[in-house]
C-alpha cells in the first residue's frame, strides 16, 4: 500500500498573476503558507483512491491542485524526488488534461509546505523564498480562517476572469496585485503595513467579478466591524473561505462574532490551523 498526503494552502496574497496567460506574459508571485488540513491518496490492491481528510473542498484553500499533487505520486512515487518539477506536473494535469484552468501555487505550497514567497516567472522556472521564522509567528498570532459554507469551483471563476477581452480590462489589477505581494514579503513584521497591504488586495479582488464577494462574507464583515485590520477572500473568491487580519488581543473577541452567525449560514465555521512544514508525504506500508 502506498498512502501520499499534502497539506492546504492559505494565500496571505492573492493569486491570479501565477495563472496563465498572466503568468506566461509577465511572470506572476504570490505569498502563501502550507496549512495542517490535509488531504491524500491511496493505492491498494491496485486501486487508487483520495480523500479530502479534514480539509473542506471547495473552500478556497486549493485543495484540487493539492489533491492532484497526491494522485501523481501515489501513481508514481518517484515524482516526488523533484518538487519543482512535479509543481509542473501537476499544472499540466489540471489545465492540459484535466482541462480547468488553474495556477501554480496550489500545489507549490502543498508540495514544499512551509510559509514562502514564490515567483513563478516567464521561462517556466520557479523561485521560492522561506519566510523567516519570526515573521512567520507574527503573521499567525493575526490570522483567523473562516469557512463561510458557501462552495465555489475556481476553475469557473478563472475562465470568468482570464476570457478574451475580459482579461485585458483585468491585467492592470492583476499586476497590482503581484506588486502587493512582493510588498507583503518586504512589510511581514509590520502590522499596520500589512493590514493595508490585505485590505488593498481585497479592493483589487473584488474588480475581477461580481461574485467575489458572496452574502456571507459581506456579513461576516458586516458583524465583526471593529475586531479586524483587513480581510480578504482566499483561492479566487465567489464563497469558500475569507481570512481576517486582526490585532492578537482581539482574535478571540474576533472568533466570538463569527460564531454568532451560525443561525444565518449554517455550515460557516473558524477553522482552526497551523502552518505545515512537512509539505507532500509519502509512505508505503
Amino acid at each position: 500500500m502506498i498512502k501520499v498526503t499534502a497539506p492546504v494552502r492559505i494565500d496571505i496574497s492573492a493569486g491570479w498573476s501565477d495563472a496563465d496567460p498572466f503568468r506566461k506574459e509577465f511572470g506572476g508571485a504570490v505569498l502563501n503558507a502550507a496549512i495542517n488540513l490535509r488531504v491524500s491518496a491511496t493505492l491498494k490492491h491496485g486501486k487508487l483512491t483520495s480523500s479530502l481528510e479534514n480539509a473542506p473542498g471547495h473552500s478556497g484553500l486549493g485543495t484540487s491542485g493539492a489533491l492532484r499533487a497526491v494522485y501523481l505520486v501515489a501513481a508514481n512515487p518517484l515524482l516526488i524526488k523533484n518538487k519543482t518539477e512535479l509543481i509542473k506536473r501537476v499544472h499540466v494535469f489540471e489545465n492540459a488534461i484535466v482541462g480547468q484552468r488553474a495556477g501554480f501555487q496550489d500545489q507549490a505550497a502543498s508540495i514544499y509546505g512551509g510559509v514562502n514567497y514564490w515567483e513563478f516567472r516567464k521561462d517556466g522556472s520557479i523561485h521560492r523564498t522561506r519566510i523567516p521564522k519570526n515573521d512567520v509567528w507574527h503573521l499567525y498570532d493575526r490570522l483567523v480562517l473562516v469557512f463561510t459554507g458557501e462552495g465555489h469551483i475556481s476553475a469557473n471563476v478563472h475562465e470568468r476572469v482570464f476570457e478574451g477581452k475580459r482579461y485585458i480590462r483585468f491585467i492592470p489589477q492583476i499586476d497590482k496585485m503581484r506588486t502587493l505581494a512582493r510588498k507583503m514579503v518586504k512589510y511581514i513584521g509590520n502590522e499596520k503595513k500589512m493590514a493595508s497591504l490585505i485590505h488593498q488586495t481585497w479592493e483589487l479582488q473584488k474588480h475581477l467579478h461580481s461574485s467575489m464577494e458572496s452574502p456571507a462574507m459581506k456579513k461576516l464583515q458586516e458583524v465583526c466591524s471593529g475586531c479586524y485590520l483587513s480581510a480578504r477572500a482566499t483561492g479566487a473568491g465567489g464563497g469558500g473561505c475569507m481570512l481576517f487580519y486582526t490585532k492578537p488581543e482581539k482574535k478571540q473577541s474576533l472568533i466570538r462574532k463569527i460564531n454568532k452567525l451560525n443561525g444565518d449560514f449554517p455550515k460557516l465555521r473558524v477553522l482552526p490551523f497551523d502552518f505545515d512544514y512537512k509539505g507532500i508525504e509519502l509512505k508505503k506500508g
